[in-house]
């Protein structure tokens, strides 16, 4: 009998074939409060689908786990295959059973929301096949895998790809295509996809690494006609106008390095390009096919002492603000032009920072509760009066939106009110502040201080606490939309104050506990916001003070094989 080998955790099962099996299962337990920073407007769950992650960061008292199983194959040197099966859900005594095809009970809830299913899902997370030519400098990768393109990771994501790596002794380059969304998922023309294309060169002179970094974007999905399809929408409301098309290339220049006991992280970013708005479904008196041109900024900066047992830190994201929805230059920096891609608590620098909603996890605090019907209240959403969304031009019918989805947040009935997951910038606020088309590049600016301290008191515990400070850099946008209510007001430029941190004790590589929490107070643009709109459950009006501190907490205990 031939003894089998082992190399780390794989084992050979053939010749020259080595294969680790794949098994994670991360539970936790969340509890969140005052998501709309008031008392008197009651919480609720984002969504009452148990597989929608959202709810789990959002106003949610629930258990959900996450179970992963898989496989990683390698053959010799050169040739890797990763497949990573992946489901997410919450759960309870009802839903640990297999309740497929059922729905969950009660009818319509408090909030006018229907039932919803509660089909189990497993469905592939991850998977790709790495090849490396022999006695060449080239390796392809092909699949899903989770990547970064710029040292910052403002770009990266688990969307499919393709991709080519060259190694050069210190120099290295890449070049990939990516696929963020693709028409056939909701049966559109072939020409209705949001591609976009990396291309990347590093210089390693260890410490240092220096780093140049082109994005591509053809962006044709968030115009097609998707009435609703990417989100939970009021009626009505439109994610996009059909025809619209944006093309834009975003440049990103970084350095990294470690002088003595600091490491430091410098990147430069700017995206130039062409938008052209909506030729249907686009507001009466709009031209149809509006021409943009995009030009925008953002400068991203961290820095942290390795003092031994203490580690102090402190960085900044600035991004430039768009502060006139009438012209035809949309001038907010997004790291795309759809929302939701970016990976920056993906890279070390700023993965300590994964809990903090207000810095780039999922941000679930809303002032007013975005959105949603006041029970009993004579207003519309729960806003006073009827907003209309854009500003008027001569001959332009306006209509009455849902301020909440569609003014301050793109998606998720406003859960995710100023930035989506892993993203640090503003990019969900004013999405639809621009004539006839709808951009990430229209938004507000960006400015997100944070600063903390980690430490390390025995082996196998970390302590890490932070403040984060964000804010708008030009308010142009929301004093647009609420200009009837603000009457020549202005809103201030703060949003969020937070203060959080966690602990976190590793007892094996195997297994570790983690406690974290957090306390958001509304900063007084979010206030300001506030105020517009009804807080009270009676006839009348009784406006929002946003002046309760928003509370999140979670127990999460991880075991990786």
């Amino acid at each position: 009998m031939t003894p089998a080998m082992r190399l780390g955790n794989f084992l050979e099962v053939g010749n020259d074939v080595f294969m680790k099996i794949i098994a994670t299962g991360e539970i936790r337990y969340n509890t969140v409060e005052n998501g709309d920073f008031d008392h008197r407007v009651r919480d609720r769950a984002n969504s009452r689908n148990p597989d929608n992650n959202t709810n789990f960061d959002a106003e949610c008292d629930c258990a959900n786990a996450q179970l992963q199983l898989g496989v990683d194959a390698r053959y010799q040197k050169n040739l890797q295959l990763y497949l990573l099966f992946r489901h997410h859900s919450s759960f309870d005594g009802n839903t640990i059973d297999d309740r497929a095809n059922c729905t969950n009970p009660g009818g319509t809830d408090v909030f006018g929301r229907a039932a919803s299913t509660e089909n189990p899902g497993f469905r592939a997370e991850r998977y790709w096949i790495d090849y490396k030519f022999e006695g060449t400098p080239l390796r392809v990768r092909v699949g899903a895998d989770l990547w970064n393109v710029d040292q910052a990771g403002i770009v990266g994501d688990d969307d499919p790809r393709f991709a080519v790596f060259g190694e050069f002794g210190n120099l290295d380059v890449m070049a990939a295509a990516v696929i963020q969304y693709e028409s056939a998922r909701i049966g559109l023309e072939n020409d209705n996809d949001n591609l976009y294309y990396t291309f990347s060169v590093g210089y390693d002179l260890k410490p240092h690494r220096f780093q140049f970094d082109v994005v591509y974007m053809r962006d044709r999905f968030a115009g097609a006609d998707l009435g609703g399809a990417l989100g939970a929408r009021p009626a009505g409301a439109t994610v996009g106008y059909q025809g619209q098309k944006q093309d834009s290339v975003l440049l990103m220049a970084s350095w990294s390095g470690q002088l003595g006991p600091i490491r430091a992280l410098l990147q430069a970013n700017g995206v130039v390009g062409r938008a052209h708005g909506g030729v249907i479904g686009i507001p009466a008196g709009v031209a149809p096919d509006r021409a943009y041109d995009i030009l925008a900024g953002a400068g991203i900066a961290y820095v942290e002492a390795d003092l031994g047992v203490v580690r102090p830190y402190a960085g900044i994201i600035i991004g430039t603000a768009d502060g006139d929805p009438t012209d035809r230059k949309l001038r907010g920096f997004s790291n795309l032009s759809w929302q939701d891609v970016g990976q920056i608590t993906g890279t070390t620098w700023f993965s300590h920072l994964d809990r903090s909603p207000t810095f780039a996890h999922r941000d679930f605090a809303c002032p007013s509760r975005l959105g949603a019907p006041v029970a009993g209240s004579a207003t519309t959403n729960g806003f006073i009066g009827a907003t209309p969304l854009r500003p008027a031009v001569p001959g332009a019918v306006t209509t009455p939106q849902n301020v909440g989805t569609d003014v301050l947040g793109t998606d998720n009935g406003g859960a995710e009110c100023t930035h989506s997951v892993t993203n640090p910038f503003n990019q969900q606020l004013g999405f639809t502040s621009h004539l006839g088309i709808a951009s990430a590049y229209s938004n507000p600016g960006t400015l997100v201080i944070p600063a903390g301290l980690k430490t390390f008191p025995l082996k196998g515990h970390e302590i890490t606490g932070w403040y984060v400070y964000r804010a708008m850099l030009h308010s142009g946008l929301l004093e647009t939309a609420f200009a009837p209510q603000l009457g020549g007001a202005k809103i201030d430029k703060a949003i969020y104050h937070e203060v959080g941190g966690y602990w976190q004790w590793t007892l094996s590589p195997h297994f570790d506990i983690r406690l974290a929490g957090s306390a958001t107070l509304a900063g007084d643009g979010w206030r300001d916001v506030a105020h517009l709109a009804d807080c009270d459950t009676s006839p009348g009006v009784s406006r929002c003070t946003a002046k309760n501190v928003a509370l999140r907490g979670e127990a999460r205990f991880r075991a990786r094989f």
